[in-house]
This record gives C-alpha cells, sequence and structure tokens, in this order.
C-alpha cells in the first residue's frame, strides 16, 4: 500500500470519529408527551376574593400559556356590557377591567377550555375565577340538559339565563343577572347564584347580545320560576370497633370488612344537614314560528310554467290575478305543494302564455309588526324570451315529433315492494286519460295473464298518477304505456313506454306492532316508523290513533329503524313549533329507547307507555 493511500484512510477514519463526536451533544428527541395542563402558582387577587376593589386580576402558572377561542368560549356571569381586556404574558394571565362592578355582587369569570400549555395545547378544562363585591360568596346552583324539541338531540352553544325581572318581554328587553352555556353533550351548569326567584330562560344567540331578537333565534324556557328551598336531613354514620381480630395464639386476624356480621358497633352518630340542593332541569330548544311572510322568488323559466316559492307556509289561501289584461274564462290551473310554500300556475290561455311580458299580482297574509295577519298585495312581472335557433337546429325541430314527457318511480329490471304504487310523474298538467291504452301483465311459467289496476288522479297534483295492483309476490310483470294514453293540457301525447319488474318475495319484509298506551283526550299520538338518516329523518310508515292499541306496521324491509310518537294537541296531523308570549311549548316528541332491528319473516313487538316516557 502506499504511503497516500494510508494517509488518505487515516483522515477519512479521525473526520468520521469527528463526527460521531459531534453527533453525541445533540439534545435526545422523543420521550413521553406532556398531558398536563398548567398548574396555578398564585394569584392576585386569590380565588374566591371577597371585598373585591381591584380593576386587575393576574393569574400566574408554571408554564407559559396560550388562549384559545377565547371570544367563543368567555363567559362572564352577571354579563358585563363592556369586556374586559384578557392579554397572556408569559406565564401570567392578565385581566384588566374598564367597567364599574356592583356592589355586592359575586362574579364568575368563565375561560372555559380556552387557557391551554404553550406547546401541546393541553388545556385546563372548565377554568374559572370567582370573586364577590361583598362580604361573602354566593354558593347556590342549577344544571340541567337542553334537547332539541324535535329530534331530541343534545344542543351545543345555547345559552341559560336568569333574570330576577319576571315579565314576559325581560328576555327580549332586558340581558340577564346570570348566565351559562352547554357544552357538547347539551349539559349546563349556573354557579354562584344569589338566593332570589328567577326566571329560566335560554336562547341560541345569532347576535350575541343576550336579548331575544330575532325570529330565527332558538330558545328554550320553563313555565314556572326556579325557586331555591332550604332542605333538612337526616344522615346515619355508623363507626366500628377495631376490625382487627386475634386468634388464640395472640396473632392478628382479619374479618370480611365487606360482611357487617364480623364487624362490632361502637358508636353510631346521627347528624343532621340543612342545605340548597342543585335544581336540575331538562328544556326543549325550539324555534318560533314567527317569521314574517314574503315571496322568496318567482320565475319563468317556460312560457306557460309560473313559479312563485315563498319564505314558509301561506297562512291562508292565496289570490292569483292578471295586473294589466281582463279574462274572463279560466286562464291558468294551480298547482301546490304540500307545504303550500311553492305554487306553480300553468298558464292555459295562448294570448297569455305567447307574450313575452305578463304583469301580475299576488295577494296573501302577511303579518305585520304586532304579529298580526293582514292582507297585502304584490305586483310580479314575469319575463320570457323564446330562445332563438340556427335554421338547421329550426329545420330538425319541424321535422320532430314532440311528445309528453313523465318519469316513472321504477326502473325496468327493478324489483318492487308488495305493498308499492307505481307513480308516473308528467312534466305538464294531464288534462285527458285513458286506460285502455295501458296494459299490465303478469308472466307465470312462460305465460302471460292481463292484471287489473286501478289508475288514479293525485287530488291535488295534476301532474301526478298512481298505478295500484293487487300484487303478487315473487312475480314478473310488464307494464305497457302506447301513445294516448295521457293527454295534456296543451294537447301533447305520450309516446310508447314498456318496461319489466318483479316484485319482492312476501317473507323478504319484517312487522312490528306497536302497543300504545297513556293516550288521553288532549291529544292525538302520530306513531312513526323512521329511517335514521345523516341530517333528517326518513318516514317510512305513520299511523295516527286518538285510543290506545296496537298498531302494525307491515312490508318493512330488514333494516334498523326508529320508533317516534309526537303528541298532537292541536289534531293538525302534524307537529308544531312553541311560541313564547302565547306560553306554547312545543309539542312533545317521544322515541323508543332504543333501534328496531327488523329481521325477514319476523314479527316485533314493542311496549310504549306515553305517560312514562
Amino acid at each position: 500500500m502506499k504511503f497516500g493511500s494510508i494517509q488518505k484512510g487515516v483522515f477519512i477514519l479521525s473526520f468520521a470519529i469527528i463526527l460521531i463526536g459531534c453527533a453525541s451533544i445533540v439534545s435526545p428527541t422523543g420521550g413521553p408527551k406532556d398531558e398536563e395542563h398548567p398548574l396555578i402558582v398564585e394569584s392576585h387577587p386569590p380565588f374566591n376574593t371577597i371585598n373585591f376593589d381591584s380593576k386587575e386580576i393576574d393569574i400566574t402558572f408554571n408554564e407559559f400559556i396560550e388562549l384559545k377561542d377565547l371570544n367563543s368560549n368567555l363567559i362572564i356571569s352577571p354579563p358585563m356590557e363592556e369586556k374586559p381586556m384578557i392579554r397572556k404574558k408569559g406565564k401570567t394571565l392578565n385581566i384588566k377591567f374598564e367597567e364599574e362592578f356592583k356592589d355586592s355582587t359575586t362574579y364568575n369569570i368563565y375561560f372555559g377550555n380556552s387557557v391551554q400549555d404553550y406547546n401541546e395545547g393541553n388545556p385546563i378544562e372548565d377554568f374559572q375565577y370567582v370573586l364577590s363585591t361583598g362580604s361573602y360568596i354566593d354558593s347556590l346552583s342549577i344544571e340541567g340538559y337542553i334537547i332539541n324539541a324535535f329530534s331530541l338531540v343534545p344542543e351545543e352553544g345555547v345559552f341559560v339565563m336568569l333574570y330576577t325581572e319576571h315579565g314576559d318581554s325581560v328576555p327580549i328587553k332586558q340581558i340577564p343577572e346570570y348566565i351559562s352555556k352547554t357544552n357538547k353533550e347539551g349539559l349546563f351548569r349556573l354557579n354562584n347564584i344569589a338566593p332570589n326567584e328567577y326566571k329560566l330562560f335560554c336562547i341560541r344567540d345569532f347576535n350575541r347580545n343576550y336579548l331575544f331578537d330575532l325570529p330565527n333565534e332558538e330558545i328554550a324556557y320553563i313555565d314556572s320560576l326556579v325557586r331555591f328551598e332550604l332542605v333538612t336531613k337526616t344522615f346515619t354514620d355508623t363507626i366500628y370497633k377495631s376490625d382487627t381480630l386475634h386468634n388464640n395464639l395472640g396473632q392478628e386476624i382479619y374479618a370480611d370488612l365487606d360482611t357487617a356480621a364480623n364487624k362490632e358497633i361502637d358508636t353510631i352518630i346521627t347528624q343532621t344537614k340543612t342545605f340548597y340542593p342543585v335544581n336540575n332541569y331538562t328544556l326543549r330548544l325550539f324555534t318560533e314560528d314567527r317569521e314574517v311572510q314574503y315571496i322568496a322568488n318567482y320565475k319563468r323559466e317556460i312560457k306557460q310554467k309560473i313559479e312563485v316559492m315563498l319564505n314558509k307556509s301561506a297562512k291562508d289561501s292565496i289570490v292569483f290575478a292578471l295586473a294589466d289584461t281582463v279574462i274572463n274564462d279560466s286562464w291558468f290551473i294551480k298547482e301546490a305543494n304540500s307545504n303550500m310554500d311553492s305554487i306553480i300556475y300553468w298558464l292555459t290561455n295562448p294570448a297569455l302564455y305567447n307574450k313575452e311580458n305578463l304583469l301580475t299580482t299576488l295577494s296573501y297574509y302577511k303579518e305585520d309588526s304586532n304579529l298580526m295577519l293582514q292582507w297585502v298585495t304584490d305586483t310580479l312581472k314575469f319575463r320570457y324570451f323564446e330562445p332563438k335557433k340556427k335554421k338547421r337546429e329550426r329545420d330538425d325541430k319541424e321535422e320532430e315529433t314532440v311528445y309528453l314527457k313523465y318519469s316513472l318511480n321504477v326502473k325496468s329490471k327493478a324489483t318492487v315492494d308488495l305493498n308499492k304504487k307505481l307513480n308516473i310523474s308528467f312534466e305538464t298538467p294531464v288534462k285527458n286519460y285513458n286506460n285502455n291504452r295501458i296494459k299490465l301483465i303478469a308472466q307465470v311459467d312462460s305465460l302471460e295473464f292481463p292484471v287489473d289496476f286501478n289508475l288514479l288522479r293525485d287530488s291535488i297534483k295534476p301532474r301526478e298518477f298512481k298505478l295500484d295492483a293487487d300484487w303478487c309476490e315473487d312475480t314478473i310483470y310488464r307494464m305497457e304505456i302506447y301513445p294516448g294514453a295521457f293527454t295534456d293540457i296543451y294537447k301533447f301525447s305520450n309516446d310508447t313506454n314498456i318496461i319489466d319488474f318483479k316484485t319482492q318475495k312476501r317473507d323478504f319484509y319484517g312487522v312490528i306492532f306497536a302497543d300504545i298506551t297513556g293516550i288521553d283526550s288532549s291529544f292525538q299520538a302520530i306513531c312513526q316508523i323512521i329511517l335514521p338518516g345523516k341530517d333528517e329523518e326518513k318516514i317510512i310508515k305513520q299511523e295516527i290513533i286518538n285510543v290506545d292499541q296496537l298498531v302494525k306496521f307491515d312490508f318493512l324491509p330488514p333494516k334498523e329503524f326508529i320508533f317516534k310518537v309526537i303528541l298532537d294537541k292541536n289534531f293538525n296531523n302534524k307537529w308544531d313549533t312553541g311560541e313564547y308570549l302565547k306560553n306554547i311549548q312545543p309539542e312533545e316528541a317521544l322515541y323508543y329507547t332504543e333501534k328496531i332491528k327488523v329481521r325477514s319473516n319476523w314479527d316485533m313487538e314493542i311496549n310504549f307507555d306515553l305517560k312514562k316516557q
């Protein structure tokens, strides 16, 4: 080996040793993750200070802190019109007040989970600072649970408020004396309350002014006042003699401490305690139906079709009229949805629907500033311009036959439920229909048989038909619809349509028998079988009853369902919300405690006593 090569090898080895040596002085990484929240080292003034007269509070922790989502977490009870300035200075939380405190009042400054350590974000859960400008700290509390009145799910972020004034208008005009907010589970607790009688009101406060001043704000309330009653209870404590026994050799043996027979009573002490229990409340959150009626939108995308959308269901009948034209004959067909918030007017007079501009009026009931209904009329102008087509498109259009378009709720080769009606939905209102141009055929063992059916026109929707038959299980059917079966008000007829489908087997289905008890004359029970969804409940079956009885829900597929009962107190066949100023609570909705798992060819029976829910 040459000397130069040896020298080069020594240099490389020395450089590697230097690198290893340098790497060894780097601080080690990893280790257990810090899961401890900051700890309080000192506070000036101290927690639970009485006769508080300072303008600032300094709370020092054992590590650097961070404030996260302070605005959404901070609650000061009683509320202050001017929020204090809250800053972090390294390991210290500084609170500086701009507003004067009330005399002889206990304040609770609630930070929620906003105070966290700087590195890992570990929060001090439900962190709060309590002070009193008087000679003692108020110590009464209430707690409870807020749920959605319709779905009964917990409601997060709802303000819970107490007022010393008891008038109905108090939540609308005054900020509360005490305030708290629900957590993710819908739970709340309001501490440091002074002895008094209070009005309890809850609100999802969209503009964060602690006032019920927006029509879409969700609210909850109780009909009675919050009262704190002093309770006296007697408690008995038993003191036993030594639990250690000795055998005949003087050695210690131990008795079974869980067996009272092995213990010898020494003393029985009876104590009497007087205290205020924590009141517990469950409140149902709802939105009042007090939004003022108005026309949300209107359009004319097809020359014969005028659509008007309202912001909510119409209170009464609506009058639609021409503003600048006199037509003596009937000139439209009205079609409204079930909620009466969307209305279509099909123009039947060519002299009208061929006009580019139509000036109309819509008269309806609308609430005034005092929520009293009054008759108002809006003028609506509709425009429609026939799209221009190129010459080739016009020539093709002249050769093309225009058919009445429609859709079916069953696809070819699909499997249809035994209790299902076939829906036929048309694009325009139907004027005439001919059953003889429709055929329903059953295929059994390569043979075909005609099947009787009923064709039913929807009484409200002029574009909807239902075809019903006595379906046989596990059978192939063919439906044939020939030209001229349906003709619309514009004299267009349908084209030929032939589809095959198969019916379901009868043993595919399960049955739920619900034994409903506890009904009285003050309400009727709306019983629903519901398929749970991500965003909304899908009602599969519904029965309305007014006496205790066994209700049968059949033809149910093998799935998990929810059983729900609405106590319909105004007998209008639907759930109704509440109205605060009229002291009307929302109608009660009750759920069966568990999901009901339906199996094929199986009967399930549940007992539902409304008085025990």
